[in-house]
């Protein structure tokens, strides 16, 4: 398999991160779709990252839809649990962290060039969404669930990425999910695919 994007992308790092979690073997083709448009679009239509190229040639494109194939890949320690209860939970948490990724960005990058209101609404959306990952990361919460979930994977990835992205961002106390991100700093998941600063 070969994984297309930066891991300046916390959707491509997600995507490393669960692939390495599991210990599933991947070239990696550090594509910025921004940058490098025509390259990202020779594997997705809208030049997104992260795109995964299977042994076959199929290519498939955005990271939740590229975590569901890596969970059936890995049925002995899924990333997204199969019980109706425990899966709903995980693609909850998951898609608030991904939530918390979209708003990041669009603060970081465009932050200054819309009208405060705009700006204020996407800071409370991170609020919002760090708040919830870390009602969840409290012990015997479900990102602490082992091994690492989608969810977890997730939420690390976002706590690192709004760090990065948005450094002068006055966060709300979240002591469980900042120890829960302390606890996986030096894990291979996210050593490994940390940008240096």
């Amino acid at each position: 398999m070969k994984l297309i994007g930066t891991y300046l992308s916390p959707y491509a790092r997600r995507v490393a991160a669960a692939l390495i979690s599991r210990g599933l073997s991947f070239e990696h083709e550090a594509v910025n779709g921004y940058r490098e448009f025509e390259l990202a679009s020779r594997y997705n239509p809208v030049a997104k990252v992260p795109s995964l190229v299977l042994d076959d040639g199929e290519v498939l494109i955005d990271s939740t839809a590229i975590l569901d194939y890596l969970n059936e890949l890995t049925p002995s320690a899924p990333l997204i649990p199969a019980g109706s209860r425990a899966r709903r939970t995980t693609l909850k948490l998951a898609a608030i962290g991904y939530g918390v990724y979209e708003q990041a960005t669009s603060l970081s990058f465009r932050g200054r060039e819309v009208p405060e209101t705009e700006a204020k609404r996407w800071r409370a959306q991170i609020l919002g969404g760090l708040g919830a990952l870390n009602e969840a990361a409290r012990n015997g919460g479900p990102l602490r669930a082992t091994p690492l979930d989608a969810a977890t994977i997730t939420a690390i990835v976002a706590v690192e990425y709004l760090a990065r992205t948005n450094p002068d961002l006055e966060l709300p106390a979240i002591p469980a999910l900042a120890e829960l991100a302390a606890e996986y700093r030096d894990a291979p998941p996210f050593a490994l695919t940390r940008v240096a600063a």
